[in-house]
């Protein structure tokens, strides 16, 4: 009988003020709060006995080291998040491999291992900027958690394969993508199905709590564990508000702040999560794993 795959509860490690397109030379304007917020997700992932994949800005792990070593002491997995937050596809494969460096390097000084995973800002390893898989191999990275295969204004790959297996690179190299979860849906009168996103953030604030429950067990009845992610942020309704030149940003950012602990103390007694490590690294440590598509 074959396994059920694991469930992977994720953390985009950044400030509130990082992660809402402010570039990285005014964030000193803008009062930290990083500790309200994780303060409250670490809580509730004590209280269930979850071990989650901390995706660390390295820009933040330098301000808040002892964050870092705290993360690791309690048994938490941690992966690169990048450097700057700065989107990869408004980036050159230079600049993006001078910040990977520095990122993976800050972090492995501060948890005295090597860091395997990476996760792009905005899920931003889109089409045009696919290259940076192979920037991420020559780095030492052994998998990429970056594709969202739906279409989103910011980012998404609606091709990507949409279970974890393994990826073909421009390069004819292979890395293991783990992307996020999608469930499909058919769309009337055509042949071919939509991909719904189901992961976290801002789509696990804005759905009933209901219907994040159903869409899960929908993924996990087609033998796929889900991919999900959230930020500190997330967990700190009272961070402030800045004006947004689009609407939407504004939307998706502070939409719903307030139920985001209740929904996820739920999620947490309903589900079983792991890290990404516990659950992946026999096979994006090993290629020919049979049981690693």
């Amino acid at each position: 009988m074959k396994q059920q795959p694991q469930n992977i509860f994720s953390v985009d490690l950044e400030d509130w003020y990082q992660g809402i397109e402010i570039d990285m030379q005014h964030w000193e304007q803008f009062a930290p709060r990083i500790r309200e917020g994780l303060d409250r997700l670490l809580d509730l992932l004590a209280a269930s006995n979850t071990k989650a994949t901390f995706f660390v800005l390295g820009y933040q792990a330098e301000k808040t080291p002892d964050i870092i070593r705290q993360l690791k002491e309690q048994g938490h997995d941690i992966a690169s998040h990048g450097y700057s937050h700065r989107f990869v596809y408004q980036q050159t494969p230079k600049e993006f491999q001078t910040e990977l460096r520095k990122s993976k390097q800050i972090l492995e000084d501060l948890c005295g291992v090597a860091i395997e995973g990476y996760r792009a800002p905005y899920f931003s390893i889109t089409a045009q900027s696919r290259w940076a898989l192979d920037i991420l191999l020559d780095e030492g990275f052994l998998y990429d958690s970056s594709l969202f295969p739906i279409n989103n204004y910011r980012y998404g790959m609606p091709g990507a394969n949409r279970a974890p297996g393994w990826l073909r690179t421009d390069a004819g190299n292979h890395i293991y993508e783990i992307p996020l979860s999608t469930v499909q849906l058919p769309k009337p009168g055509l042949k071919w199905a939509r991909n719904l996103p189901m992961s976290g953030g801002g789509y696990f604030r804005l759905y009933p709590y209901a219907l994040s429950a159903l869409l899960i067990k929908r993924l996990m009845s087609e033998n796929q564990g889900l991919v999900f992610y959230m930020h500190p942020w997330e967990y700190d309704p009272a961070h402030p508000r800045v004006s947004f030149k689009r609407r939407l940003p504004k939307l998706t950012h502070y939409l719903h702040l307030r139920s985001t602990a209740n929904k996820t103390r739920k999620l947490l007694a309903d589900f079983e999560f792991t890290t990404i490590k516990d659950a992946y690294s026999e096979c994006y440590q090993n290629s020919s794993a049979r049981s690693c598509s």
